[in-house]
């Protein structure tokens, strides 16, 4: 409750839609986080912990040492007891340990639009029809405006100014083009999620959080909603460690509340189904969730999927009478581990 002053708007749907504008809607809360706000709250609350957060500093090499560990950023040597590495895709530690196997990347690419008329909140919609993934999500603001983003699975980092051009085209040619209106002062939306299976949890005096961690659902890519879950946890544990002088590899690789193997794999394995799709499976998967009921869907997306949602009598039933086989491949390869 303390960062309810931190949230935009709230909704109770989100619209999944197909190439050929067939759309499942998810009833439930929903909610858009107002980014400056959020992030002010926690600057504000590192202050009032006498800590500071510095800008335009780059980790460029680190020291263990016997009782501590250095960090080299910029000119400047910081000693402490503990790294906690959340630099995302981008880590230098991460990259230098090959602490994760990388399978591929979210890349995301949009701008916040005005709105000439109201629209739902959209997780999903595959609008131009190809053989490659494309998602375009639309998150309606408070202020009449709307944060609009085109999404496509990758096995690179660099981003292709395909997407860039098909967000474009999305928003001015579709049937987009009367819903929106630019913005002079309008800011690229931009970023990269990473997606692996992590080798090592931690190193010696080093914690992986975050998207370096991949505490993130690979499929869904709820990162925010699944640290904020946990990061009292994770702090928690962390102070314990530190108290205890427990900060080995070892003695940190529980540190972090982790979803169980089961999730991480199906969602992996979910995510590596997506990096290769066309526009006729995402609309069997679009289809798909019309045979779940709003519990399973919502820890498909936010939580924890588990065997036992693929045996529930009402879910398997449906998905049976509609003769939906999309989710049978990352299913099986995630219980036979491959």
């Amino acid at each position: 409750m303390e960062l309810i002053d931190c949230v935009d708007s709230e909704w109770d749907q989100l619209d999944f839609v197909a190439n050929d504008r067939s759309t499942f809607t998810a009833r439930g809360q929903y909610i858009l986080w107002d980014t400056r706000r959020l992030e002010s709250y926690l600057i504000n609350q590192i202050h009032l912990n006498n800590s500071e957060v510095q800008y335009q500093t780059r980790l460029y090499g680190y020291q263990p040492l016997q009782d501590s560990i250095s960090a080299f950023a910029n000119s400047e040597t910081f000693n402490t007891s503990l790294i906690i590495d959340c630099m995302g895709h981008s880590s230098p530690i991460v990259n230098a340990t090959n602490s994760v196997k990388i399978l591929g990347y979210h890349h995301l690419y949009g701008r916040t639009l005005g709105l000439r008329r109201p629209i739902a909140p959209i997780a999903v919609d595959n609008v131009i029809l190809s053989d490659h993934p494309l998602f375009l999500e639309i998150m309606p603001k408070s202020g009449g405006t709307a944060n609009v983003v085109m999404i496509s699975p990758s096995a690179s980092t660099k981003l292709s100014k395909v997407l860039v051009d098909d967000f474009n085209f999305a928003i001015t040619k579709t049937h987009y083009a009367d819903v929106f209106y630019p913005l002079r002062s309008s800011e690229e939306l931009q970023g990269i999620v990473p997606i692996g299976r992590m080798r090592k949890r931690s190193l010696d005096r080093i914690l992986f959080f975050g998207e370096a961690g991949q505490i993130h659902p690979a499929a869904s890519c709820t990162c925010l909603n699944r640290m904020l879950k946990v990061y009292k946890e994770t702090a928690k544990n962390i102070e314990h460690r530190l108290l205890t002088n427990c900060v080995s590899a070892v003695g940190l690789s529980d540190a972090i509340p982790q979803t169980s193997l089961f999730s991480q794999r199906f969602h992996q394995n979910l995510f590596r189904q997506l990096n290769c799709c066309s526009s006729d499976q995402v609309r069997s998967m679009v289809e798909l969730l019309h045979c779940l009921n709003e519990k399973s869907l919502d820890d498909l997306i936010f939580g924890e999927v588990g065997f036992g949602h693929f045996i529930q009598t009402d879910n398997l039933r449906r998905v049976t009478r509609a003769r939906n086989t999309i989710w049978l491949a990352p299913l099986l390869q995630t219980l036979f581990n491959l």
